[in-house]
Parts: structure tokens; sequence; C-alpha cells
């Protein structure tokens, strides 16, 4: 049997301030923004602003941050993947030791990131004059919304499925860092 994913670069047991800032913070004004606050009106605006912002330093933080905030610690190869996807269980379990992302989490990392940048940039285009009123950018901005709730709705459901199934409080080390 394989190994879960572990590397040389995962050697702290928890997410750090950072990283766990930037989730709830990114987490906050996404739902904010999606479910309570009008498109199109200031507030809208800037927690979007607020959004990107967050976005940037997380970015950043994927090249130079703390070794678990990295992207090379959980980026998704094609032979992590499948490693994760033959060795689930044991991938799970390794979360008792270890805070990082399996192949399959750093997928979603990424594709969250991805699509909530499309969408902190759309939604800026549309205040700007060359975009003022144009379709395609106002449907791609609701569209990448849509994806990240969508996303959203998925990440949720397998934190709490793998919480229940493996017994791995990942909510709580998200929230505490223990």
């Amino acid at each position: 049997m394989a190994t879960p994913h572990t590397s040389p670069s995962t050697s702290s047991t928890g997410w750090d301030l950072g990283i766990r800032l930037g989730h709830w913070s990114m987490a906050t004004l996404f739902l904010l923004n999606y479910w309570w606050l009008e498109e199109g009106e200031d507030l809208h605006e800037w927690a979007g602003y607020a959004l990107f912002a967050i976005l940037v330093i997380r970015f950043i933080r994927g090249f130079i941050g703390p070794e678990n905030a990295r992207f090379r610690d959980f980026f998704p190869t094609p032979k992590r993947l499948l490693n994760n996807l033959n060795n689930f269980k044991a991938e799970q379990l390794s979360h008792q030791e270890n805070s990082h992302h399996s192949a399959i989490g750093g997928l979603m990392v990424l594709f969250l990131l991805i699509t909530m940048t499309i969408t902190a940039v759309s939604g800026w285009m549309q205040e700007l004059d060359a975009f003022w009123g144009e379709d395609w950018v106002q449907n791609l901005h609701a569209w990448s919304a849509d994806a990240v709730m969508i996303a959203v709705v998925i990440h949720v459901s397998a934190v709490l499925i793998i919480q229940y199934r493996y017994k791995v409080s990942l909510v709580k080390r998200m929230l505490s860092n223990r």
C-alpha cells in the first residue's frame, strides 16, 4: 500500500494564523456578498475589494509564505491525485498528525481561489467605463459567483463527511490551530 501524501514541507502540525484568518475572512466576505449585500451597492463593492485584497495576499503567501501555506505543499499533480484517490482513508487519517491539504483538497483550494479571483475581477470590471453594461462581464461575474457557491457547498459537505467518517476535527483546527 502506498503511503499518504507527506512531504518534507509538511513540518508543522497546524495551519498558521494567516491561513486561518484568510480562510474565514474570504468565507465571510463571499457569503455576505452572495446572500446579503445588494449588487451594485457600495458595501457589496467594498466587500469585493476586501476579498480581492485577501486573495492577493493568499497568492503571495502561496509562493513565499510558511511551508503549509505554499502551493507546492498541496499542489494537485496527477500523481498526488491518483495516490489520494487510491489511499483516501490513509490520507484522511494522516490529518490527525499533520494539517495539510490532500491532493483533492488542494484541487478545491485552487478552484476556489481562482473562481473567487474571477468573481472579484469581473465585479471590478463592471465599474470600468470600458465594460459598463457589458453582458458578458455581468454574466461572468454571476456565473463565477455561482461556481464558487457550488464549490463552497461541496467543500463544507466534504469537511463534515470527513469529520464524521474519519473523526478528523478539521473545523476545530481551522478555528483554533489545535
